[in-house]
């Protein structure tokens, strides 16, 4: 049977909340909990994707505490296939509406199938945050995610965002609060440049600017699907 695993490092740390949220998820999704272990300081991200994948895994919890390397631990999940929420110790659980900020990129559309499954088994209702842009891409993108929504009669909204596609999902991120959401779906840098070496990643400023749980999803082609 596929899993909820929760993250677990080589701290005595409990992971209260992360084994609330996997608990909940695992119930609504009616798969098992179990953790992920992390077998060595210097484990690769192509070896922990391996073990992920061993266990079946559907979706990944991470708790960050103050001691955590957060930039680490988002290298390590680089070759995920499976999504991860990454959330903080005091993130009770509540998915009732979720933030799905859309952008031009292409591998936005991968996450149209998460927000829906969160939808499906979660009733979660589904805040589409549309960019600030000129072209047509995200627009297209965010008419296919309705479509789907709407075959599964789930229940969403559109809000026009004031930022571009390269920063809607900060702008959705730093809003959440105030617009109801309780979380948030983001997509993963496809690959860090020089920056996002020296200053940390996009999605590492992002988990930093909230304290809304964060579900990330790898831009890879061959990512696993929550439910079937």
């Amino acid at each position: 049977m596929r899993k909820i695993l929760i993250f677990k490092d080589f701290s005595e740390y409990n992971y209260q909340t992360a084994n609330v949220w996997a608990n909940a998820l695992a119930k609504k999704f009616q798969y098992q909990k179990d953790f992920l272990m992390l077998e060595k300081e210097s484990q690769t991200s192509e070896n922990f994707a391996q073990i992920a994948e061993e266990q079946d895994a559907a979706l990944i919890i991470l708790e960050l505490t103050q001691n955590s390397d957060t930039q680490r631990y988002l290298n390590l999940c680089r070759d995920l296939r499976a999504p991860y929420i990454v959330l903080r110790p005091d993130a009770s659980f509540d998915v009732e509406k979720i933030a799905l900020p859309v952008s031009f990129l292409v591998e936005d559309k991968e996450k149209a199938p998460f927000a829906s499954a969160f939808g499906r088994f979660c009733q979660s209702k589904i805040l589409i945050y549309s960019p600030k842009d000129y072209g047509s891409k995200a627009r297209q993108t965010i008419n296919q995610m309705k479509t789907l929504f709407n075959s599964f009669s789930l229940c969403y909204e559109e809000k026009q965002g004031k930022k571009g596609s390269f920063g809607i999902e900060g702008e959705a991120a730093k809003n959440a609060e105030n617009d109801g959401c309780k979380m948030v779906v983001i997509s993963a840098s496809r690959e860090y440049g020089l920056d996002d070496i020296i200053f940390g990643s996009k999605e590492k400023k992002i988990i930093n600017s909230t304290k809304i749980p964060i579900l990330l999803i790898n831009p890879r082609a061959d990512l696993y699907v929550l439910c079937d």
